[in-house]
């Protein structure tokens, strides 16, 4: 369960780093510019978003499609830092000794 938690501690400081960056765009900027969920994926890796947006539009469920590129659209910094949260509140609960 250490795994989990290391990777749940990743993902919070990878958030944490967006985060940081949105904020330095911003005061470079003189206005708010918060990088979206979609733009920091293409930075990382712009081969693996354009095959998962490929797939989104051609072969995923039309019930997905809406919830998909909403996420996508969203600050990267909340969407990395829930799912950091998310994944070592359930590490935390596995290694609760009751």
């Amino acid at each position: 369960m250490i795994v989990v938690r290391v990777i749940g501690l990743v993902l919070i400081i990878v958030a944490l780093m967006a985060l940081g960056s949105d904020a330095l765009r911003s005061l470079e900027a003189g206005e708010v510019v918060i990088r979206s969920t979609s733009e920091l994926w293409t930075l990382l890796n712009p081969g693996s978003h354009d095959a998962f947006m490929g797939w989104v539009q051609d072969g995923a469920p039309e019930g997905a499609v809406s919830p998909i590129a909403t996420v996508m659209s969203y600050p990267a910094w909340a969407v990395v830092g829930v799912l950091g949260v998310v994944v070592a509140a359930i590490a935390a609960l596995f290694d609760r000794k009751d």
